[in-house]
Order: C-alpha cells, then sequence, then structure tokens
C-alpha cells in the first residue's frame, strides 16, 4: 500500500487541486518497486449469460393493484351517474319554467273569464234582480248549538293498546311535520 502524505495545518496559497500527471507517476514508480508476478493474460470481461431468475409477484400486491383497478372503476362510474343526473336535472328545471309560464297565463284567462260586469250584465239580461230589504228573511233559533260526538268503546286490551300505539306515532309524524 502507499503511504498516504499528511498535510500541513498551514496556510495555502494557490490551487490545491491535484495534479493528475503527478499521480500517474506516483503509480507507476510504485509498481516498478513491486517484485514481478507472473503476470496471467488479461481476459475479457465476461458478459453473464445466465438470466437472472425470475421474481414472483405477491398476491397481496395483485389484490391491491386489483382492488385499485376497481376503486377507479367505480369512481368513473359514480362521474357518469353524477353527468347524468346533472342533465336530467336540467332539463326538470327547464320544464318547471315552462309549466310556470303556463300557469301564469291560465291564471290570467281565468281571471278574465270571471270578470264581474260581465258577469251582472249577464244576470241582468237574464232577468235576475238583486234582492230587496222585503224580501230577505232571517231566521233565529232557540237555543244554542252544540255537537255530541260519539265514540265506540271497546273493552279488549289489544284494542286499547293499538289505540295509544296509533296515536302515539300520529303524534310523532305530526311533530317532525
Amino acid at each position: 500500500m502507499a503511504q498516504q502524505r499528511r498535510r500541513p495545518n498551514t496556510m495555502v496559497y494557490g490551487n490545491l487541486a491535484y495534479d493528475l500527471d503527478t499521480l500517474a507517476s506516483q503509480r507507476q514508480l510504485e509498481e516498478a518497486a513491486r517484485p514481478e508476478r507472473k503476470s496471467q493474460p488479461q481476459q475479457a470481461p465476461r458478459h453473464r449469460t445466465a438470466a437472472r431468475p425470475r421474481q414472483r409477484v405477491s398476491p397481496l400486491a395483485l389484490c391491491a393493484v386489483g382492488a385499485l383497478a376497481a376503486m377507479a372503476v367505480v369512481l368513473v362510474m359514480g362521474y357518469i351517474q353524477l353527468t347524468a343526473v346533472t342533465g336530467s336535472i336540467s332539463d326538470l328545471q327547464e320544464q318547471v319554467s315552462q309549466l310556470e309560464d303556463q300557469r301564469v297565463s291560465l291564471v290570467m284567462d281565468y281571471e278574465r273569464t270571471f270578470d264581474m260586469a260581465k258577469i251582472k250584465e249577464a244576470a241582468e239580461a237574464a232577468g235576475m234582480k238583486k234582492p230587496t230589504a222585503g224580501q230577505v228573511e232571517y231566521v233565529e233559533l232557540g237555543g244554542g248549538s252544540k255537537a255530541e260526538v260519539y265514540q265506540a268503546e271497546s273493552d279488549s286490551l289489544l284494542s286499547r293498546l293499538t289505540h295509544s300505539v296509533k296515536s302515539g306515532i300520529g303524534a310523532l309524524v305530526e311533530y317532525f311535520r
């Protein structure tokens, strides 16, 4: 082995880059100082012709790739459905606006049909007149008005239980409306 030189810890003015020619000449000197060995003829480097052993793919990796592909297909199908639903909503909104316009025109036709002046003219032409004060009669009943509601009584426990369940569900539905 070649001896390594120690660099002094002093300031250096100039370039500390290696002089490649110096290194090459130093190597030649070291090789000349070594005892000679029988040199073997150098052979050209061999290229490996044997193939590497085939690596097996992990079943877990295959499952992961399959799951990823399935998720991608589901995502694309979701986007397709979203686009279809958006198109349907757009068509329905257009239909709603057309129906709203139609409703407004029908309400205007209805109001034109029941014009009070025309109705009064038609009634007078048919011979109808407003009643006079002598033609109006008022009816007074002597007692107060009252109403009684009768409900059939059920004595069985089962009918009372079903009635309470129905009333409870009705109250719950009414609460959330």
